[in-house]
């Protein structure tokens, strides 16, 4: 799985190595990947940590080359790397773009290209990592929010086109998650922790366990859909489900 050194990545792995799958750590960042790893070896689990460019095709060619030498084949694959730069259509440059949808969308393809076949033999599952954004877009978040928009398309398009291999596609759609980058996000805004007043925060735990769930005998029927992770937030779009503030009703920036 990608992104997994820390935060959601690694809440995930968590949840995959407590259910007993063999967990691959894969992370731009080698050494947060390793220690991540060892972390969970420490506490019995099977895992590696490896050195992962998700938006570098060669990149994906060595992984699986690692991985599958150590463990002969693939069940699962998680595509969690990700990037949320501010930004409208206007204010966003190009270069950002770019990796934005490069990190965001690129990336999952190319593990997806490179794992499917892999995934035939086994008749494996992929989960990508989204948000509500993807279908609700918000101000101020137009690269990743067109990027989360595209990979629900990919999402569904993998899921009809491997549907006679027996492979499910998925993705998890968390809402706001509270996690060391979020964190460092909000401090960049000027606020040493979340906005007073916010509520219905997803834990990395949580979307681990929804990954588990759709990796797992029971989740298998589920295919090409979005399982949400954001208390509602994507049926009302309604910010006080997550910002209770009087004085700043428009929520967090």
């Amino acid at each position: 799985m990608t992104g997994a050194g820390r935060g959601v990545g690694l809440g995930i792995a968590r949840a995959l190595a407590s259910a007993a799958l063999k967990v691959a750590l894969a992370d731009i960042d080698a050494a947060a990947a390793e220690r991540s790893a060892a972390e969970l070896r420490n506490q019995g689990h099977e895992t590696i940590g490896i050195e992962l460019d998700a938006a570098d095709a060669r990149g994906w060619s060595r992984a699986l080359d690692e991985l599958v030498t150590r463990w002969g084949g693939l069940d699962v694959l998680v595509n969690n790397a990700g990037i949320s730069p501010r930004g409208t259509a206007e204010a966003t440059e190009e270069a950002l773009w770019d990796r934005t949808l490069a990190i965001n969308l690129k990336g999952p393809w190319l593990g997806i290209k490179a794992s499917l076949p892999w995934l035939k033999r086994r008749a494996g599952t992929i989960v990508n990592i989204g948000s509500t954004r993807a279908t609700r877009p918000l101000r101020g978040l137009c690269a990743y929010c067109t990027s989360k928009a595209g990979l629900f398309g990919l999402t569904q398009q993998v899921a009809i086109e491997y549907l006679d291999d027996g492979i499910t596609c998925n993705m998890v759609a968390p809402g706001w998650v509270d996690t060391p980058g979020e964190r460092m996000i909000q401090a960049a805004h000027g606020r040493p922790n979340f906005p007073a007043g916010l509520r219905n925060l997803t834990t990395a735990e949580e979307v681990g366990a929804a990954v588990v769930y759709l990796a797992s005998p029971a989740g298998r029927r589920v295919n090409g859909v979005i399982l949400y992770l954001d208390c509602g937030l994507h049926a009302a779009d309604d910010v006080a489900m997550v910002y209770t503030d009087k004085t700043a009703q428009k929520g967090p920036a």
